[in-house]
């Protein structure tokens, strides 16, 4: 599997031995539930053109690694992961109907959404059958079950993120507290389970796994937040179709902080446009509208304020400078992008 993708910094090091080690999930299997599964994860053939970024299963070679394990045992907790992590996407753009991702049609829009169902619902199973291979790589029972219990309790909270995010789009008010309660589970509890999931590979359950998951937590939430600065404000540097979320009528945090301001003009004229269907000239006026409310300043404060706890964790969790100092700046990678 060759990709010539540039890679975060901090996973290079992991690359070879990841994809070898998610390639040999897919050996031997040629039929149509597999291709579906391999366009999804970027494959066009046997030739890999279009991977994502791997950033949750490289946290989780990082943590292992930090906390003093060999970073290689884990490798299948990260496979893992990352195929937990496409079977939610995979379900996410038959429910958004999104055409696209990563700049090819989604398994959906190739297949039908009868047939994407299918595939999420292997790519699943698939996880879980990734999982057990720690065992072959000299993981004990004990931490194996445990990273197994860890990954179903994370697709839960998939799910229920994703279903709040839904929901969200037809009521008419939703606090900050509701928006941080649904990225907790929709975006940030694959972040804790990266985190924890390295720790437990490396010393067993207990208090550091339990507290390098609150670090995860909040990394991924700041850096759902910065995500949705930049779907309206990162222009050219994402590349996306600007204000995508803002078409689907989602409740991102800069429209939550915005239909907030009750009492200003922009406030009012926010709640009156999501009280419609969504139009471009209406993605536009929404977008000067909660610039005219600072909603940029604040969403970023807001994420400084998650990324500055998930870095206090890390400090005071005592796995040595260099490793906290490796995920601090994996981190900061993730939180500051631009893209």
């Amino acid at each position: 599997m060759s990709s010539g993708t540039q890679f975060p910094d901090f996973f290079r090091r992991y690359q070879r031995a990841f994809e070898a080690e998610l390639e040999a999930v897919f050996d031997g299997h040629d039929d149509s539930l597999y291709s579906m599964m391999r366009h999804q994860l970027g494959w066009d053939g046997e030739r890999m053109v279009s991977p994502g970024k791997y950033v949750r299963p490289g946290l989780l070679l990082l943590a292992c690694e930090a906390c003093g394990g060999d970073w290689r045992e884990a490798v299948p907790g990260a496979v893992a992961l990352e195929l937990l992590h496409n079977f939610s996407l995979i379900h996410d753009d038959i429910q958004d109907e999104s055409p696209t991702r990563r700049g090819r049609p989604t398994v959906w829009d190739k297949w039908g959404a009868a047939q994407a169902i299918n595939a999420g619902d292997g790519m699943y199973a698939l996880s879980r059958l990734a999982l057990l291979n720690l065992r072959d790589k000299g993981v004990s029972s004990d931490r194996t079950i445990a990273a197994a219990r860890l990954l179903d309790q994370t697709c839960v909270r998939l799910c229920a993120g994703q279903f709040d995010d839904i929901a969200f789009q037809e009521r008419p008010t939703v606090t900050i507290a509701d928006y941080e309660g649904m990225v907790a589970n929709k975006t940030a509890a694959v972040f804790a389970c990266a985190l924890e999931m390295g720790a437990i590979v490396a010393v067993g359950q207990g208090d550091v796994s339990r507290r390098l998951a609150d670090a995860g937590r909040a990394m991924g939430i700041a850096y759902q937040m910065r995500d949705d600065v930049l779907d309206l404000w990162g222009g050219a540097e994402t590349g996306k179709q600007v204000g995508i979320d803002l078409r689907r009528g989602k409740k991102s945090l800069p429209v939550v902080f915005g239909l907030s301001q009750e009492g200003t003009p922009e406030g009012e004229r926010v709640r009156a446009i999501y009280s419609r269907p969504m139009t471009d000239d209406s993605v536009e006026l929404v977008t000067r509208l909660l610039e005219g409310v600072d909603a940029p300043s604040f969403c970023m404060a807001a994420a400084e304020q998650h990324w500055d706890r998930s870095k206090s964790i890390l400090r005071d969790l005592g796995l040595g400078e260099a490793g906290a100092r490796s995920i601090i700046e994996a981190g900061e990678l993730l939180v500051q992008r631009e893209s």
